[in-house]
């Protein structure tokens, strides 16, 4: 009998033990700190007959946990001016519905601005309107520039098993 009752305890224990680890393991999930490969490209374009350009930002998010998939991922793209102390030139609100362990979650952004609002960007990447016109348009890898960086401001942390229940249960319904 206290055999049967020693190897209750050390079922419970076990359980408690592997609930324990996967709570810590997805409270101390990784989260992305950088960038991946941001792009980004000025146009000039046209806009109710009047001159806008158009941005283009490509960028992408790591999520390098094996087991933990980051969910409702909202955030800012902020571009600084370092001769300004660091202060905001623009700044791009996204959002990623679900970045799977191991995956990259793709940002694209879009979107027309007028030359008040844009100059400021192009000036911090080494150009100005007349190149920007001769050019036909401004392109640039940020890899290494230390003018743009990300601000995370939501997401979930979620078990890679537990997502996966709730599309199948989803599918099932």
């Amino acid at each position: 009998m206290t055999t049967h009752i020693a190897t209750k305890r050390i079922t419970i224990v076990t359980v408690i033990s592997i609930m324990a680890s996967c709570v810590i393991e997805l409270s101390c999930a990784k989260l992305p700190e950088k960038l991946i490969s941001p792009t980004l490209k000025i146009e000039t374009s046209v806009k109710d007959n009047k001159e806008a350009y158009k941005l283009m930002l490509s960028t992408g998010l790591h999520n390098e946990n094996s087991d933990t998939a980051l969910v409702d991922v909202k955030g800012n793209i902020v571009f600084t001016d370092p001769a300004d102390s660091g202060g905001r030139v623009l700044s791009f609100p996204f959002e990623l519905p679900v970045i799977l362990p191991f995956d990259t979650g793709i940002i694209e952004i879009e979107k027309l601005f007028s030359e008040e609002e844009i100059m400021p960007l192009v000036n911090l990447m080494g150009a100005d309107k007349e190149k920007l016109q001769n050019d036909g348009g401004l392109e640039r890898s940020l890899t290494d520039d230390k003018n743009v960086a990300l601000e995370l401001t939501d997401y979930q942390k979620k078990s890679i098993l537990d997502l996966l229940k709730e599309k199948v249960n989803e599918k099932n319904q």
